[in-house]
């Protein structure tokens, strides 16, 4: 009888020690694999506003990297309002043409994780709506019904002047280029 004891003791210790392998092992696999925060720089218009104004020409090209600041920026407002169920403690946004990705880390609970959130850009007036399409940690996609975001604008016109308004963006291979509607009488008022 002792040796049945002893024996079902070793049995759950080596179960004890396997769960134990095991938790750790996806805590490792599902923690970040680099730093980020939600730290953005603020996008400065009114160099290329104030050459738009003498080339007579309406039109802005904003980078890739600075679209990337802009959904940074417009994250950490959507996050004020919004509870996706995880706390995001930090993003970095790459735009490929009309879609972007947003390689973020976060906490669920006490659980550090990483994740990389795909979008699809879609525009609409003077706003670029990012549409979240997939999720996914390390390279295993995580199903929808589990994480899913809302749509998050990026309202442009919040970053312009109101004499501007957007005629049309256009979805470029390294950014976005804007076409305005310019109401020059009011351009002297800017100055």
């Amino acid at each position: 009888m002792a040796r049945r004891k002893r024996r079902v003791g070793k049995f759950l210790f080596l179960f004890l020690i396997v769960i134990v392998a095991l938790l750790a092992g996806a805590l490792w696999w599902i923690s970040p694999t680099e730093r980020l925060d939600m730290g953005y720089r603020t996008v400065d218009f009114k160099d290329r506003l104030l050459q738009m104004a003498e080339t007579r020409e309406p039109r802005l090209t904003l980078s890739a990297d600075e679209i990337g600041q802009l959904s940074k920026k417009n994250l950490v407002k959507y996050l004020d309002k919004q509870d996706p169920g995880v706390d995001i403690t930090g993003a970095r946004f790459t735009m490929e043409g009309s879609s972007m990705r947003a390689d973020v880390n976060g906490k669920w609970g006490w659980v550090p994780f990483g994740a990389q959130l795909d979008f699809t850009i879609k525009t609409s007036g003077s706003r670029l709506l990012l549409e979240h399409q997939a999720t996914r940690i390390r390279d295993a996609e995580v199903p929808g019904a589990l994480f899913q975001l809302e749509p998050m604008i990026v309202n442009l016109k919040d970053y312009l002047p109101e004499m501007l308004t957007v005629r049309d963006i256009e979805l470029t291979g390294d950014g976005v280029s804007l076409v305005f509607k310019i109401d020059w009488l009011s351009l002297p008022s800017w100055f």
